[in-house]
């Protein structure tokens, strides 16, 4: 039961990823007709295999609408409110029926099935049920493996040879110019200040300041190399010297590893990233 009330993976409403299984889902439901049949499906249109081809075609495009429709809305709601796998899985099922139930409306308007418009309905439930669980469950474990590919090879990145070698970073200004290089593990957190960048670096006992003439978007891609990563519109943090990070009501906060105890806050923009960056140290 905990299970279903976490939170869906990022992939699972990722717009490309949503236009691929809905183009898979698609070709998946022609051939499957044409080939398979389900339920005498050849019989639904009464005709050749030619006219059953381009029938069949038309009927899983309208049938697709339903689910095209049905998805736009559900990436607009996971952006606005928390979606979880109980969510999620009650979602798939009300596509299963308005599925079947605009099936059931073509087959009365257009095709004139004299089958009960009720018992057509469970049938084309079951034929529905297989034209979109299959392709479903065959691209969920396709984007896991892919979500867990990435994740894996961004620890790898983190602990290469390249990173591990590479000991000090060098700091530009906004004309490319160095200003000065430092130990990575010595920034504890970066800070946006109009036009310029604070740098506070820890100094033995005491955390120094450092400006420099620079935007946070350019650094974000100069260290991206890297454990300094943008938690928030006008912060960088170093996750070498991260304490803890704590949900404080609604708000999360990133703590350093400093006499200071800097608290840092993460805006929603970037908290699925901070979460995957401490993820991805905890394996």
């Amino acid at each position: 039961m905990h299970f279903l009330l976490r939170k869906i993976p990022p992939y699972l409403v990722d717009k490309k990823n949503v236009l691929q299984q809905i183009s898979f889902t698609a070709i998946f439901a022609l051939i499957f007709i044409n080939l398979y049949a389900p339920f005498n499906a050849e019989t639904w249109f009464n005709a050749g295999k030619a006219e059953l081809f381009l029938f069949s075609s038309l009927y899983i495009l309208a049938g697709m609408l339903v689910i095209v429709a049905s998805r736009l809305i559900f990436i607009r709601l996971a952006q606005q409110i928390m979606i979880n796998f109980l969510v999620y899985i009650c979602w798939i099922f009300a596509e299963l029926l308005l599925m079947a139930a605009a099936y059931t409306v073509m087959d009365i308007l257009i095709l004139n099935n004299e089958i009960h418009p009720l018992e057509q309905f469970f049938k084309l439930l079951m034929v529905t049920l297989f034209v979109l669980v299959i392709p479903y469950t065959l691209s969920w474990l396709y984007f896991s493996w892919q979500d867990q590919k990435r994740k894996l090879e961004e620890v790898a990145s983190l602990t290469s040879d390249e990173y591990s070698s590479r000991n000090m970073i060098n700091l530009y200004d906004e004309t490319g110019k160095l200003r000065f290089s430092l130990h990575a593990s010595d920034v504890l957190f970066i800070e946006s200040t109009d036009n310029y960048v604070t740098l506070h670096i820890q100094d033995k006992e005491r955390v120094k300041k450092v400006m420099l003439r620079n935007t946070m978007k350019r650094l974000e891609k100069e260290l991206e190399k890297t454990m300094i990563r943008r938690c928030h519109r006008s912060y960088m943090v170093n996750f070498e010297n991260v304490k803890m990070v704590r949900l404080s009501g609604t708000n999360l906060y990133i703590y350093l590893n400093n006499p200071d105890e800097n608290k840092i806050p993460v805006s929603r923009t970037y908290t699925e990233k901070v979460h995957e960056m401490i993820n991805s140290l905890s394996v």
